[in-house]
């Protein structure tokens, strides 16, 4: 057999490997800032709906040893790392764990159609609330950002997060004015969409056409830690959560995510 050949079969093992053990490493807590809480609760939310068991540890340069800038990281049976949520779940998959297996192809597209809402708006909305809001980069994200650097990083690494954080904002064709103003109106927009999808009555986004019960899916999951995030992190000036708190549809999503599918120690309302 060839190096190429053997590498490739080790590889494979890998993925075929059941999972044993998992490790997740996480922010210090104190260090948590809202876009990588949302994160953290999210992945949390989804290994616990695949009945997952993980061990948490925490260590102050998570962000800098992540292979991609996402965290928290997760250590698969002490070989395999993952970083962030849309890598766990593409993990997951190569698994065989998946919570959408029931849903028909339209609803899978509709999955994917708002998952990525969340990722690619809603988690802006989220950098721009923690980084570009001057109240809450001075007293919260900043101190917590740096409590564990020393100087001259801890001047450096904030400056060069919040430029960076500046131009993906800036980067998003449909903003045109990196500001509150401009903030605040998409955040309306996409509150009313998720909520316009969510019905009065509490459940999550999909129901089995059979039982009319609950189909828990990674949406379901990535959704509720946003929320939660959102609805519980406090913050000096906090225009998202007055926004987006208006929609009883989404607070009611949320309680019903912790009653019914035992996400209670995220949050508590």
């Amino acid at each position: 057999m060839s190096i190429v050949e053997q590498v490739s079969e080790q590889l494979s093992n890998s993925f075929n490997a059941d999972i044993e053990s998992i490790r997740l490493i996480d922010h210090p807590r104190g260090v948590e800032i809202l876009p990588s809480r949302c994160e953290a609760t999210a992945i949390k939310c989804l290994l616990e709906q695949h009945e997952l068991k993980y061990t948490v540890e925490t260590k102050s340069n998570v962000e800098y040893i992540s292979t991609n800038g996402r965290f928290p990281i997760l250590i698969f049976n002490e070989r395999d790392i993952v970083s962030g949520f849309a890598e766990l779940l593409a993990y997951l998959t190569k698994k065989g764990y998946t919570l959408s297996d029931k849903l028909s192809e339209n609803e899978k597209c509709d999955m994917d159609t708002y998952t990525s809402l969340i990722t690619a708006r809603l988690e802006a909305l989220e950098l721009f609330t923690a980084w570009l809001i001057e109240d809450n980069y001075l007293h919260v994200t900043l101190p917590a950002y740096t409590r564990h650097t020393a100087w001259p990083l801890s001047s450096v690494l904030p400056f060069y997060k919040r430029r960076q954080v500046y131009r993906l904002i800036a980067s998003q064709s449909e903003w045109y004015d990196v500001s509150g103003e401009m903030m605040l109106p998409e955040t309306k927009n996409i509150a009313n969409a998720i909520s316009q999808r969510l019905t009065d009555t509490p459940g999550t986004f999909f129901k089995d056409k059979t039982t009319g019960e609950d189909i828990v899916t990674e949406l379901d999951c990535l959704l509720y830690g946003h929320l939660n995030a959102i609805f519980m992190t406090k913050l000096p000036s906090f225009r998202m959560k007055r926004a987006m708190g208006v929609h009883s549809r989404l607070i009611q999503f949320c309680k019903h995510m912790e009653s019914a599918h035992g996400m209670k120690k995220h949050g508590s309302w």
